[in-house]
């Protein structure tokens, strides 16, 4: 089997993140050792969060982007009403009426 250099493992690595798969999955795809994959994937993970922490940032993924208008406002007779940013099911507007 050929020796694969560090800078491969991590060539390696970050084409696993955005690949989905699970680590035994790629490297099986990849036709590498699983152990040895499994112990870079290690390695560089660490280094990820000591310089996340060394920045003093914290990584952020938002998983939704909000609406500034509401696509639905309901006004209720006592005064009260309520707003709907995004997605929202037909069951539960027929539960608020």
């Amino acid at each position: 089997m050929k020796k694969i250099s560090n800078d491969e493992y991590y060539k390696l690595f970050t084409k696993w993140q955005g690949s989905g798969l699970s680590k035994a999955a790629f490297a099986s795809e990849a036709s590498i050792s699983r152990v040895s994959f499994y112990y870079w994937c290690r390695k560089f993970e660490g280094q990820q969060d000591d310089s996340l922490f060394a920045s003093g940032f914290s990584l952020v993924n938002p998983e939704m982007v909000f609406q500034k208008d509401p696509i639905l406002k309901i006004n209720y007779p006592s005064g009260v009403s309520i707003e709907f940013f995004g997605k929202v099911d037909i069951t539960t507007i027929k539960e608020l009426l």
